[in-house]
């Protein structure tokens, strides 16, 4: 699959150290200023300049991260040596995924790639997530009924926190000090739980799981920017819980079922995915301030089965969709409510498109083969109808297993 590659010019970020004065100073070390620092020191003045961010498909070490510039824009992804594929036979080349030795990297807007660990069989299942710190990550590995995880310091790649859990886990926010693990039984009816573990698998917090007015818990979490609440999807809506695992609100969604609490649409109001009486998904804003759900979209249309999230891009809404056969596709919302299929330029007819975030007028996208593994990882520009492959092939060959945006409070 060929991809085109955009060639960004490097940024240079200018670090100049002078002595004039006894008393610090310091102005904005974001990309494209300098950073002025005064001592009363009497050796002569310096200037260093730091790295600037790699050109597009070069790689660095984790000692050459230019900490000073990561933030929006910058990927964490997680890839293998394998290539993307199916069900079936293992492609020619390939080995089985406990044989596969994968590779951590955080990739900078202009998409070089900074190599931060090799991680030994088997491969990770998971990158469960990214700390509100943007130095910490965690994997997950499943293991039968269990999942371990593996806390990985950014920083210098080194392994640090690992324990045992039952489910799916994610950083608590603000700082990723702790991990929500969601858990459901083999039984009949399931019971879905949600609990909060210290980083060395100490439980700390369990929540309520059963409300009155929305009905059980789906096994979906949203943290308010600040941590302090949960937003917590349910049978027939939505529920607000302290962090202390105290119930705030209920907030149920009109006619719906099976609503998944997906990301924060706006100050205060969390994006939710419904199933209609059709049992495809609609999205709705729902205020946590219990103020009036509203509609984003109207009852999906085939080829369009589903919509599962969304994001603002300009003055744009574009939708992560589901296609026939769990497979997923980009779609842009119509004045109707419904989800037009955006084609990405460079991904392959048939292959899923995953949405992994946004970054001012770009969306960061993996393409994976149709209901199987990951190929690729790209920004796209609807705008402007371009991709940026950063990672997998043509850059690096290989295949892409997940993805991240760096952490920002209302994905």
């Amino acid at each position: 699959m060929r991809r085109r590659i955009a060639v960004l010019g490097g940024v240079m970020l200018l670090l100049i150290l002078a002595a004039c004065s006894s008393t610090p100073t310091a102005t904005s070390a974001k990309r494209g200023t300098t950073r002025s620092t005064s001592t009363t020191s009497t050796h002569p003045s310096t200037t260093t300049t730091a790295p600037p961010p790699l050109p597009m498909g070069a790689q660095g070490a984790v000692s050459a991260i230019p900490w000073a510039q990561v933030g929006s824009g910058w990927l964490l992804a997680l890839w293998g040596p394998n290539s993307g594929a199916g069900a079936g036979p293992l492609p020619a080349g390939d080995v089985p995924t406990s044989q596969e030795t994968t590779t951590l990297f955080l990739v900078d807007p202009l998409g070089g790639r900074y190599l931060v660990a090799t991680l030994a069989p088997p491969a990770p299942s998971s990158l469960a997530g990214w700390s509100g710190d943007g130095r910490r990550a965690l994997l997950t590995t499943f293991n039968g009924s269990q999942t371990t995880v593996t806390q990985i310091d950014l920083t210098t790649g080194q392994t640090g926190n690992q324990f045992a859990l039952h489910g799916d886990v994610s950083y608590t926010r603000p700082m990723g000090l702790a991990v929500l693990a969601t858990s459901s039984t083999a039984t009949t009816p399931t019971t879905t739980t949600l609990q909060r573990y210290s980083m060395n698998g100490s439980l700390q917090q369990a929540y309520p799981t059963n409300f009155s007015q929305v009905g059980a818990f789906d096994g979906s979490v949203l943290s308010s920017p600040d941590g302090t609440q949960l937003v917590m999807g349910a049978a027939k809506g939505l529920a607000l819980v302290g962090n202390d695992g105290t119930l705030v609100s209920q907030l149920p969604v009109a006619g719906a079922t099976n609503c998944t609490v997906t990301r924060w649409w706006a100050t205060g109001v969390a994006l939710a995915s419904c199933s209609t009486t059709d049992s495809s998904s609609q999205l709705y804003e729902v205020p946590i301030s219990g103020a009036a759900v509203t509609t984003l979209t109207a009852p999906p249309v085939p080829p369009d089965y589903g919509d599962l999230n969304a994001w603002e891009v300009g003055k744009n809404v574009y939708l992560q969709s589901a296609g026939a056969c769990g497979s997923l596709f980009l779609g842009e919302l119509q004045p109707n409510g419904t989800s037009a299929e955006v084609t990405v330029p460079d991904v392959d007819s048939g292959s899923s498109v995953v949405v992994v975030g946004t970054d001012g007028s770009r969306l960061a996208l993996q393409a994976t083969v149709g209901c199987g593994s990951g190929i690729s990882a790209m920004w796209f520009n609807p705008t402007e109808n371009t991709t940026s492959v950063v990672l997998g092939p043509p850059v690096n060959g290989g295949g892409v297993i997940a993805a991240l945006v760096y952490p920002r409070p209302l994905d």
